[in-house]
């Protein structure tokens, strides 16, 4: 047998078990939702200050690169400056040649052109004016003096011819020897676009550092005079070997385009042809030089400055995501540690606290042990128990009422019974005695024989009463349903009443307003007619009347039985359902006024779902009313089925291997109360 002490407990521990999980992991769940989102605000912020960093380096970065690009382009324009003979006075250049500029042609280019100018008469015509005029086109006099304008230089055409190819290879020599050793300079590349006015030619040469592995691309546009108004430009451009780079483009320098002009300055060639010596000045440079500079620094130099950051962002997020792991799992412990520690604690405190709470329960218990055949009382008072067991006493009060009244019936009804049969048994008996005590005729023992089965017709009429009763009391009576024509149930009921009320100076009248049908069942109908009818025979007065009405509105049918009898005492009004109970005293009781009948009408009543009431006056009458719904709103009886059938209608078939008892016929007379 389980124990209610164990049952709450175990209620209790799974309830709370089922509240502290889901407690749990209600709070695990925000907990954890809020460390994410304390985690991912963190890390928002440290990659928000990596992104600054970032930033700030590479506007450091390009900054570098631009003030890189800016020196580079005032230290080529000092040099190329340098390298023609130039002087700057602070932003404006001052063209005053010096007696041998860096670029100058060493001796022993001039002596080769002297020696090709001295053969050259020998391979011309032997006519002295040509000749002359060959040597000085090639090999004019330079203007010496205080007058000379460095702007108008003589130059030979010859000599420019030959010594600009060897000025451009000085020039790239000159540049790189001059920023290659800067360490700062790793990738520059500085273009030179030399042009000869005299011979129409153009050059175009670069002067790359050695850690680029290829020319970088130039727009052609870079290097024309209109160039002079460009402003640096910057750019990402790929760089085989190197990656992404930053690059810059510059084309001028303080607003100044690198533009400059250059004059080959011939060696002196001393005048070898006889004749007056001929000078050719000419008003424009031999060559015009134009400069574009490039420079370009690669991000990896800038990634490897923010390694370090990178490396120090990485690790704090790490910290962070560490730390909220950390707390995480000692929030979760300390969960656990909680749960555990109330569930233990409800363990060992709950088998107590429960012990209480049941002492009431304990107590009714008690008291309901102490109750007996002899004594239904509860000892014990509500106020005794708690609120929840108050119905509960309430209840075991009533029921033990119903047990005792129940106890009292039964004794009554075995009394009555024995009351009821002792009557004829002992009436039987004294007329058998009586035909045994000496011989009779054949006709005293035919009048004995009639007599005796007169006493047993009543007798099972009584014991049939009974019968019925006990299988209406055990649920074993079944309800047949059908659809029953009113107004001939009722003709039929009048007419087997009819003889016996006739008997007796009675008049008995049928009132149905208009044939309609109902659904119940006929033969338990017929038995509540047939016993209000004979009760209104057997109660009413000689020369009286008996009425049966019938008829039915939308919702219910009503039966009506009016008599003009003796009327039941309002005392008595009560009673008259109950078993065994008789009004009128003064009625013999034989078994056709055993008391049963109104017992039955009840309890088939009951079945069909129905009801009665009565209406009655001492001296004046008694009026029966049955009513039965139309419309059935409660459900079928004990045992009856009610699937639909093929016409639509209901029925109520009784259950298989259940004995059906035959219903009591017309002819069977109830006895009356």
């Amino acid at each position: 047998m389980r124990s209610i002490r164990r049952s709450l407990l175990g209620y209790l521990l799974l309830l709370l078990a089922v509240a502290l999980g889901a407690v749990g992991v209600l709070v695990d769940r925000f907990a954890k939702a809020a460390f994410a989102q304390r985690e991912e605000a963190e890390k928002q912020r440290i990659a928000e200050r990596y992104r600054s960093l970032a930033a700030t380096a590479k506007s450091k970065f390009h900054e570098e690169v631009a003030a890189r690009l800016k020196t580079l382009a005032k230290d080529v324009q000092w040099k190329i400056s340098a390298l023609i003979g130039i002087q700057w006075d602070g932003r404006r250049p001052l063209f005053r040649l010096p007696e041998a500029p860096p670029i100058r042609a060493p001796d022993e280019a001039g002596v080769n052109y002297r020696l090709r100018s001295q053969l050259l008469p020998h391979a011309t015509v032997p006519f002295p004016a040509a000749t002359a005029l060959t040597l000085a086109a090639l090999e004019p006099r330079r203007t010496q003096g205080q007058g000379f304008n460095p702007y108008v230089y003589p130059g030979a055409p010859g000599w420019v011819a030959y010594d600009a190819p060897r000025m451009i290879g000085r020039f790239q020599e000159s540049l790189r020897k001059t920023f290659e050793d800067d360490e700062g300079l790793r990738y520059f590349q500085i273009s030179l676009h030399f042009t000869i006015p005299m011979l129409a030619e153009r050059t175009l040469v670069h002067v790359t550092s050695s850690d680029l592995p290829q020319v970088l691309p130039l727009e052609a546009d870079w290097l024309e005079p209109t160039a002079a108004e460009w402003e640096p430009r910057f750019d990402d451009v790929d760089v085989p070997g190197q990656g992404l780079c930053r690059r810059g483009i510059v084309a001028n320098h303080v607003g100044r385009g690198f533009l400059f002009w250059i004059w080959l300055p011939p060696p002196p060639l001393p005048m070898t042809v006889p004749g007056p010596p001929y000078r050719l000045v000419f008003g424009r440079p031999d060559v015009i030089l134009r400069v574009a500079i490039q420079m370009v620094r690669p991000y990896s130099e800038l990634e490897e400055r923010l390694a370090a950051d990178q490396q120090a962002r990485d690790e704090q997020i790490l910290h962070v995501q560490e730390e909220t792991r950390r707390e995480l799992d000692q929030l979760r412990s300390r969960l656990i540690l909680i749960g555990s520690v109330t569930f233990v604690s409800l363990v060992l405190g709950g088998w107590f606290i429960v012990a209480r709470g049941l002492s009431p329960l304990r107590l009714l218990s008690d008291a309901v042990s102490q109750v007996s055949e002899k004594d239904f009382r509860l000892p014990v008072v509500p106020a005794q128990l708690s609120r929840e067991l108050a119905p509960i006493h309430a209840r075991l009060t009533q029921t033990l009422t119903l047990l005792q009244r129940a106890f009292a019936r039964e004794k009554q009804a075995v009394a009555d019974i024995s009351h009821e049969l002792r009557t004829p048994i002992a009436s039987l008996m004294a007329t058998i005695d009586v035909a045994l005590r000496k011989p009779r005729t054949p006709e005293q023992y035919r009048a004995a024989l009639e007599e005796c089965r007169l006493i047993s017709k009543q007798l099972g009429q009584l014991v049939e009463r009974i019968m019925t009763l006990a299988s209406l009391d055990a649920g074993k009576d079944h309800t047949q349903w059908t659809q029953v024509e009113v107004s001939e149930l009722v003709n039929g009921c009048a007419a087997v009443i009819r003889p016996l009320a006739a008997a007796n100076e009675i008049a008995v009248t049928v009132h149905c307003e208009r044939p309609f049908t109902l659904e119940t069942d006929a033969g338990k109908l017929r038995e509540v007619l047939m016993n209000l009818l004979h009760n209104a025979v057997e109660y009413n007065k000689p020369a009286g009347r008996i009425e049966l009405h019938a008829w039915r509105d939308a919702t219910a049918a009503y039966f009506e039985v009016r008599d003009t009898g003796i009327g039941i005492p309002p005392e008595s009004r009560d009673k008259i359902f109950e078993r065994f109970f008789r009004a009128d005293s003064s009625r013999h009781s034989t078994g056709v006024h055993a008391g049963l009948g109104l017992s039955i009408v009840k309890e088939y009543l009951a079945r069909l779902n129905g009801s009665i009431t009565l209406d009655s006056e001492v001296g004046v009458g008694t009026t029966f009313r049955v009513t039965l719904p139309l419309t059935l709103t409660q459900g079928p009886s004990v045992g009856s089925l009610r699937p639909p059938g093929p016409s639509g209608r209901v029925l109520r078939p009784e259950p298989v291997g259940t004995p059906t008892r035959e219903p009591a016929t017309d002819t069977a007379l109830p006895s009356g109360s």
